[in-house]
């Protein structure tokens, strides 16, 4: 039994001429940073007219935002890919919180961004996070109340047990440096292992 991420979220557009754009996007969001790219910047590295460019995404917020969504979507995938063949609901959940931990301390776009530009990049992840949350707690609450049915996770509010999940996913990608090294995924499953499997365990 897996997480059952829907396969809309596991899929990229497959439209080539976005994807060029989201691949030159990103990798000047590396190279310069977010503040220092702009539209023209991208049209002239994807090898088209700004006017192509701004029929996709009409503003750099829009652009960045799509760039963000399929670093998730990559995301998604490998820890669908990690989880697949594990038979409990909760080790998978522990197994998703340990994947995606790494993956967003590994992710160079964001990493570079919080480094050399927080201002820009906080605001997504912090006072607008609301959306995100929104949409995930709905998300994982299904996933633990169908594992709470067949007793893989104990009783309890779920949703609170969703929310406390994307606290820590929150926390561990903004103040990654403490006890907990999201960087390593030792002690990241130390964690995991030591207190949230206690925690949620039927």
């Amino acid at each position: 039994m897996n997480l059952e991420i829907p396969k809309a979220f596991l899929k990229e557009d497959e439209d080539s001429t976005n994807q060029r754009i989201l691949d030159s996007a990103r990798s000047l969001y590396i190279e310069y940073g977010l503040r220092r790219t702009t539209m023209e910047d991208v049209a002239k590295r994807a090898g088209m007219g700004r006017a192509t460019l701004y029929r996709r995404f009409s503003e750099k917020d829009q652009l960045f935002k799509a760039v963000i969504f399929r670093e998730l979507q990559r995301h998604l995938v490998i820890i669908e890919n990690a989880i697949q063949e594990t038979s409990s609901a909760l080790d998978a959940l522990l197994e998703a919180f340990v994947q995606f931990g790494g993956l967003v301390n590994g992710n160079e776009v964001l990493q570079r961004l919080l480094k050399t530009e927080p201002d820009h990049v906080l605001p997504y992840l912090t006072t607008d996070f609301e959306v995100i949350m929104s949409f995930s707690r709905q998300y994982l609450t299904n996933q633990i109340v169908r594992a709470q049915k067949i007793g893989h996770i104990r009783e309890g509010d779920a949703n609170m047990m969703s929310e406390m999940l994307l606290r820590l996913t929150q926390s561990l990608m903004l103040s990654p440096r403490g006890v907990i090294d999201p960087s390593n995924e030792e002690s990241l499953r130390e964690f995991t292992e030591g207190y949230l499997r206690p925690l949620l365990s039927a």
